[in-house]
């Protein structure tokens, strides 16, 4: 086995979805660590998960990831049952999150540092995925002395009162993925670009605000550059996991290409692309890697 260039590191759930039209999906597979890392390996294929599982994790999602190439070194058998997350989506864009389990289900599902296969410690970027708070910070503080860059996209739920705690992670980063409510709850601006330098200033050298069907907005402290990337127009079914997918492509584009921040982006709306056109981790995981790659070379071919 190759060691990682990129690690995600995140959660494995079960997900029930709800549709502003009422549709609804129940015990959709889900979790950020799926999204993120079947984008990621369609990019950069030697990208690795990170995700304890539980007891009663659907075999066919095991074999999903060997049929993907992933090992399974960084799955670790939890003695809980997977995490069940109910997700419904609001007219106004918002969404509501509702957790079937505890908190203390979630921490002992998010990866702490001692759930990372020696292997890939030695990886070229670490993304941390929306976990538990207290899993994300063990990870930011024990990840940040590592050459690798460390990445965050993070949960928008811990953010209301926690908002120290949160920039105090974020002066442990290189990269920054928020979503544009995560930004909203940070600084109370929508104003991406001074929002985006008032984050840059707190730690990461990149910050990349998520705006769904509006792209992105990308600021780079070192050069002091702006630029915004559209999202590739899809039709969604469903837009569960589009960020996660995004930042898993961004990443893995941007260890094999380090400059090229468009080219990043182009490759996360592209794998995004894929994730929106059907229910939970069923787009991302059944998407051909070569159909994803080609259409990231298209997409960027076509907003030159």
């Amino acid at each position: 086995m190759r060691p990682p260039r990129l690690v995600c590191l995140g959660n494995i759930t079960s997900d029930d979805i709800v549709l502003p039209d009422g549709t609804t999906k129940r015990r959709a597979g889900g979790g950020d660590a799926l999204y993120a890392g079947f984008a990621a390996r369609a990019i950069e294929p030697t990208a690795e998960i990170v995700a304890p599982i539980g007891h009663d994790l659907p075999e066919t999602t095991l074999a999903r990831l060997r049929e993907r190439g992933f090992s399974l070194a960084g799955l670790p058998a939890r003695a809980r049952p997977t995490l069940h997350v109910a997700v419904e989506y609001l007219p106004d864009g918002e969404r509501a999150w509702t957790f079937h389990h505890t908190e203390e289900d979630f921490l002992d599902l998010s990866p702490l540092p001692a759930d990372i296969p020696d292997a890939y410690r030695s990886a070229e970027a670490f993304l941390i995925l929306a976990m538990s708070l207290q899993a994300t910070e063990a990870l930011a503080g024990h990840l940040a002395p590592l050459p690798g860059l460390v990445a965050l996209d993070p949960q928008q739920d811990y953010i209301p009162g926690n908002e120290d705690r949160v920039r105090a992670v974020l002066g442990r980063l290189d990269v920054f993925l928020p979503s544009a409510v995560e930004v909203r709850r940070l600084t109370g601006s929508t104003d991406w670009p001074a929002a985006a330098r008032q984050l840059a200033a707190l730690g990461p050298r990149l910050v990349v605000v998520k705006l769904g069907a509006a792209g992105c907005f990308i600021h780079d402290a070192r050069s002091g550059r702006d630029l915004t990337v559209p999202a590739f127009p899809t039709a969604p079914v469903d837009t569960t996991g589009a960020g996660d997918s995004f930042s898993g492509a961004f990443m893995a584009a941007l260890v094999g290409a380090p400059d090229d921040l468009e080219g990043a982006a182009h490759a996360g709306a592209a794998a995004a692309s894929f994730t929106i056109a059907d229910y939970g981790t069923a787009g991302i995981m059944a998407a051909d890697p070569a159909a994803i790659r080609d259409r990231w070379l298209e997409d960027r071919k076509e907003t030159r």
